[in-house]
């Protein structure tokens, strides 16, 4: 299964859950969290998902650092050519300053046009 494919599974059962939470509120039902945590337990029972039974051996920081790391492998394979312009021209500006800022193509009376 894709990515893609995942994050619209994942997409629709947000979706589901949200319904059932609004329908619920429409009926004016008081729903507690233990109850939120129930019915989606439920949701994901019946459209063949894993239920967790506990909390798991993740820490909060190993999840925090996979997160990061894998919204940077995002940020890099989704930049516009804006950003990637930019980012490109912030790496030309350090490496000009580790040189002394000295580049004969970056002067000011050429980047003014004079």
């Amino acid at each position: 299964m894709s990515r893609i494919d995942e994050l619209e599974i994942l997409n629709r059962l947000g979706s589901g859950y949200f319904e059932i939470a609004e329908m619920q509120a429409m009926k004016h039902k008081p729903m507690y969290m233990s109850d939120y945590v129930d019915t989606l337990d439920n949701i994901l029972k019946s459209t063949g998902e894993e239920v967790l039974k506990d909390a798991g051996n993740i820490s909060h920081k190993q999840a925090m650092e996979k997160a990061l790391s894998e919204y940077r492998k995002y940020q890099t394979e989704n930049l516009s050519p804006v950003e990637k312009d930019y980012l490109a021209e912030i790496k030309n500006i350090e490496k000009i300053a580790k040189e002394g800022g000295k580049d004969e193509q970056f002067t000011s009376k050429k980047f003014f046009g004079l």
